[in-house]
């Protein structure tokens, strides 16, 4: 039986392009996918399995009209949904007897836009139900929607299949690893805790090092720890990060490593540490504001108990790079953002940073809260849909859309002038205080990177104008005063600049044109202001689901008052999210429940009226049915006054 996964892409994407721009990166794209080279590991031998990533390989129109497998499968992510809904069509048109199989975080969006085309769902993380949906294909009892009932043991998790990608992995300028998956915060902008839960799960220490010795056999030279929060679990992080020193510093040139983690490394000495023994060129990391009350408004609480411009600077002296995610457009945000914004860079000394509207990702409980309010642009608008890391799809309170994509327009351009870059790379490199414990590569192993460095010097030598090469050496000439171990990351972090120029550039361009389509066209402009009603499943088990969310909360409340107040909550939460999707209160919707229970715990806070000290441990008679009328009040009130 013949499997085709696909990974989606577009020629047009923009950091393919720019990322084509650098000749000596010798790469196509960024990011090796991760999703399919999973799910092929997860398929049982016996099975003939092909992996088609559009980005490194071009369209897979072409493989699919040969009409040759037995199952098609498409990683869905919420920037190509466009791209998703074509390749099903083609696979469909192409392959009638061939069943298309999707899965990924974009999924639940597409399949409500085109299910004719899509004959299997997988919601959530496949190690259970990839394996399942195979043995039940075998017998011919296939099911339509597969969902995990359990969060997967990670410590069973197969290495993913790079080796048939081979060919292709050269193709990016980093391969994946994951080690854990789900996320203790709660920002309001992110679905992380529904996807993979608040806990974070993780592989064991030597699945993570297995992991490591096979991309660097097939000569990975960077690798993306694609975690949600590497430093989820401290205790953990430290322990992989003690054996992968070794490992690392055993190739001939140690890799570098990339990943995403929060701000609170800062006071973590032991941390950093371990992270620049590590060969860390880089961390990303969500700052989002500069403003207090947007953090408030981004529900980004980590980020409030901290000096944001001395941690980023204390991280950077270890050598690491923070890459700033920064967005613009909170409540909170007026039209002074853009300044200060700018000057917060410059006094962190951020030499990679990226910055994009707010947007409101569908289904995460920020897009609820301003689809309530008319605050939702529907993204069916072709001038909109696949740009919301330009084109935003909310309505900001205290400015105008055009203002903010003019506003942005002006902050790119300026922000990555070559000059304002120069000043930070020099200071970024002055602040540099400790020298990381990574091997230096020998004779042989500079003689293998020959390629590269020959590549590097001619470009700018030659191929680049002459304030650039002047920029270049001059920050390189800084650099080499420390020791010309830095010399790696100099050309990573100018690699980043170019790109990061190259970027704004273009999202400058777009959001100037975006704006002057939206002025010149307002009243196409269309509000989603459809209703969010209480689903009609949901009120069919509301008893099994209200006496468990009872169950759940009464641990936390000890007054009725607070305990109805957290139920009630808690239900709309759950209604917002899994109202169009709910089928019945399986062991799946139990985990969600009780992540939307977990959420609101948080928040609430007791009344000090203690009316009802002792709680029965089972909901009073008539408790569903003031639960229900307090739901369906509750959802009606939100949608009409917000």
């Amino acid at each position: 039986m013949k499997i085709l996964l696909i990974s989606p892409g577009t020629a047009d994407d923009i950091d393919g392009k720019i990322t084509r721009e650098i000749p000596y990166l010798f790469a196509k794209t960024l990011f090796a996918p991760h999703a399919v080279a999973a799910v092929a590991a997860l398929t049982p031998a016996g099975y003939e399995v092909e992996i088609h990533d559009e980005y490194a390989r071009g369209p897979a129109d072409p493989v699919l009209q040969k009409n040759g497998h037995d199952i098609i499968g498409i990683s869905i992510t919420s920037n190509q949904l466009k791209r998703s809904l074509h390749l099903a069509n083609v696979a469909k048109k192409s392959n009638p007897k061939a069943l298309v199989v999707v899965g990924g975080i974009g999924v639940e969006h597409l399949v409500s836009k085109n299910p004719e085309d899509i004959d299997v769902v997988f919601h959530g993380e496949a190690e259970e139900t990839w394996p399942v949906f195979l043995e039940d294909l075998k017998r011919g009892k296939w099911l339509p929607v597969y969902k995990h009932h359990s969060k997967p043991d990670m410590t069973k998790t197969p290495p993913p299949r790079w080796e048939l990608m081979k060919a292709d992995l050269s193709a990016y300028t980093a391969a994946l690893v994951q080690t854990t998956r789900g996320c203790p915060f709660d920002c309001s902008f992110c679905d992380v805790i529904y996807t993979y839960g608040r806990k974070p799960r993780s592989k064991t220490i030597p699945q993570v090092l297995e992991e490591v010795k096979r991309l660097s056999a097939l000569n990975t030279t960077m690798i993306f720890i694609a975690d949600d929060n590497f430093a989820g679990d401290k205790k953990y992080t430290k322990a992989l990060l003690r054996e992968l020193i070794p490992l690392n510093n055993s190739f001939a040139v140690p890799i570098g490593f990339l990943t995403q983690i929060d701000i609170t490394i800062a006071g973590d000495e032991e941390l950093l540490k371990l992270l620049a023994d590590c060969n860390f060129q880089a961390v990303m990391i969500g700052i989002e504001s500069v403003n207090e009350e947007s953090l408030k408004d981004l529900n980004k609480q980590q980020n409030l108990r901290i000096s944001v411009t001395e941690a980023v600077r204390t991280i950077q002296s270890y050598g690491i790079v923070v890459l700033a995610h920064m967005i613009i457009g909170a409540d909170s945000d007026d039209n002074t953002v853009f300044e200060k914004t700018a000057a917060f860079i410059a006094e962190a000394n951020i030499v990679h940073h990226l910055c994009h509207p707010l947007a409101a990702p569908y289904g995460t409980k920020m897009w609820y809260d301003l689809k309530r309010k008319g605050r939702i642009i529907s993204t069916e608008n072709e001038e909109i849909s696949d740009k919301l890391d330009i084109v935003t799809n909310i309505i900001p309170k205290q400015m105008t859309r055009v203002a903010l994509f003019e506003g942005l327009a002006g902050y790119w351009e300026d922000i990555y002038s070559l000059e304002k870059f120069k000043h930070r790379a020099l200071s970024f490199i002055k602040d540099i205080k400790y020298k990381a414990k990574v091997k230096s590569p020998g004779i042989t192993a500079l003689w293998t990177q020959r390629k590269m460095l020959s590549r590097v010097f001619t470009f700018f030598m030659f191929e680049m104008g002459r304030e650039h090469r002047k920029t270049f050496f001059t920050i390189l000439l800084a650099a080499g005063w420390k020791g010309m171990y830095l010399l790696p990351k100099i050309i990573y972090i100018y690699s980043c600049y170019l790109v990061d120029s190259k970027r704004s550039l273009h999202d400058a361009g777009v959001a100037r044109e975006h704006a002057k389509w939206e002025r010149e066209n307002a009243g196409k402009i269309m509000v989603d202001t459809t209703v969010i009603p209480v689903s009609e499943k949901i009120r069919a088990e509301a008893s099994p689901l209200f006496t468990a969310a009872y169950q759940h909360c009464r641990l936390k409340f000890s007054k009725k008052e607070g305990l109805y107040a957290a139920v009630i909550t808690a239900m709309v939460d759950f209604n917002d999210r899994f109202g169009n999707t709910f089928e019945t209160y399986d062991d799946f919707q139990k985990e969600n429940l009780k992540n939307c229970c977990d959420r609101i715990i948080a928040q609430l806070v007791e009344s000090e009226a203690d009316d009802s000290p002792d709680l029965p441990l089972t909901p009073p008679p008539g408790f569903v049915r003031e639960i229900l009328d307090a739901l369906d009040n509750a959802v009606r009130y939100r949608n009409m006054n917000n």
